[in-house]
């Protein structure tokens, strides 16, 4: 599929593989309920050629298609919509049904408003005579509150695969960081991969073999001496 975008795109480079949003059983799921489209997410190279292709769309297959901004979701997103954690508000799947981030009511934050008449609190504000309520833990509070228990899970969820994600990360750029020090050792005429194992176990048997030492032959004005003997000097060889 890059292939085909880039070659009906004029300029448009992509670096990475073009991944479907959701997995493959998702994408089933969503085939079999009639549904005959679905989104998929792709990096661009460079920032002009980013803007370029939001504005613009992308062509694929002669069929021209929007683009908007990918933003990915982690466990300690807010989402707008709901008032939940996990996803933003461009993956809710309660856009019927949404939920106030102040007192939990079944209406958008934005919408929120005080009936206390006289109140001088704007549309989506909070005032004292609010009775916050959290939708998550159903607490006193609201909803994005640092002392609501589903908060702090959230954040400790998202700090620990945070830690995995850097600790993968750099486990790959080890590989990669090998893998290109051989091709390059490779394309400056150095040793192969196969000739590098085979010199390796060279070295390592001639290691095992044990030392052998010879006495050289000395040689006078008229005469040799065998090896051995005379006191002659030891030298390896």
């Amino acid at each position: 599929m890059g292939q085909e975008l880039q070659a009906e795109n004029e300029g448009v480079v992509l670096p990475l593989a073009i991944n479907w949003i959701g997995g493959p059983k998702d994408v089933q799921k969503k085939k079999a309920k009639g549904k005959k489209a679905s989104s998929v997410v792709f990096a661009v190279k460079g920032r002009k050629m980013a803007e370029k292709v939001l504005k613009g769309g992308l062509r694929a297959a002669g069929v021209k298609y929007d683009v908007e901004k990918f933003v990915n979701g982690g466990p300690d997103s807010f989402c707008g919509v709901c008032s939940r954690w996990g996803h933003v508000d461009a993956k809710c799947g309660s856009l019927k049904m949404p939920a106030c981030m102040l007192c939990a009511g079944r209406h958008f934050t934005k919408d929120h408003q005080c009936n206390v008449v006289g109140c001088k609190a704007n549309a989506g504000q909070n005032c004292t005579h609010n009775v916050d309520k959290c939708v998550n833990c159903k607490g006193n509070h609201i909803a994005k509150a640092n002392c609501c228990v589903k908060k702090q899970e959230a954040i400790k969820v998202a700090r620990e695969e945070r830690r995995t994600w850097k600790e993968r990360e750099g486990e790959c750029r080890n590989v990669i960081t090998d893998q290109q020090e051989k091709l390059d050792q490779t394309e400056d005429g150095g040793p192969s991969t196969a000739e590098a194992e085979k010199k390796a176990q060279d070295d390592e048997q001639v290691e095992k073999e044990p030392e052998v030492q010879v006495a050289a032959t000395q040689e006078t004005e008229g005469e040799s001496s065998n090896a051995g003997t005379q006191e002659t000097p030891m030298k390896k060889w």
